[in-house]
């Protein structure tokens, strides 16, 4: 399984766990998730991924509590 998908994964369970939640904090870091699988799929490393998706969803986060 590639990474990308286990990112589109990943965003899809914090999509699903923000249904249930009723939050927009898990939709910010699916947000996130999309980002790392976007890297993913360029072929970028790992840690290149992490430090996307974090940043990303990070910065949405703050972003909406703002």
């Amino acid at each position: 399984m590639s990474d990308a998908t286990i990112w589109w994964i990943l965003a899809g369970l914090l999509v699903g766990a923000e249904l249930v939640s009723g939050t927009l904090y898990l939709l910010m870091l699916a947000l996130g998730a999309v980002a790392g699988g976007a890297v993913a799929y360029l072929d970028h490393g790992l840690n290149a991924q992490l430090v996307t998706a974090a940043v990303v969803g990070g910065a949405a986060v703050v972003l909406w509590y703002l």
